[in-house]
């Protein structure tokens, strides 16, 4: 009796997938025609500037402004983060704050906080 080798097709559609002869995987791709090439589709062109209302093309700047913070807390000045003060230590120029948004504690420089 002679073996067969089995391999795993995957050509079905969905998770099923079937062990099938070599043989009969090998048929299948000498009977398939080459997939078409496709050109790639070309780049769309760039939008004009629509006119906004009020005669505006382009947006008017943000304006930013921070409020003022509730006593005992502090604003991290590189991303703006709000947390409470734990401790200071003003030997060493650390601060220990807990952040409102991860719920994280660290200690970081007092450089590095502002009151604003």
């Amino acid at each position: 009796m002679a073996k067969k080798t089995w391999v795993l097709d995957t050509e079905t559609k969905g998770t099923g997938a079937n062990m099938v002869p070599l043989e009969k995987v090998l048929k299948k791709t000498e009977q398939a025609p080459a997939p078409p090439r496709r050109r790639p589709a070309p780049a769309p062109e760039p939008k004009r500037a629509e006119r906004r209302e009020g005669g505006r093309s382009t947006p008017r700047p943000v304006e930013r402004s921070s409020t003022p913070l509730p006593a005992g807390h502090v604003r991290k000045k590189t991303t703006g983060e709000i947390g409470k003060v734990q401790a200071v230590d003003a030997k060493a120029g650390t601060v220990t704050v807990r952040w409102l948004k991860r719920g994280a504690t660290s200690t970081v420089p007092l450089a590095s906080v502002s009151r604003r």
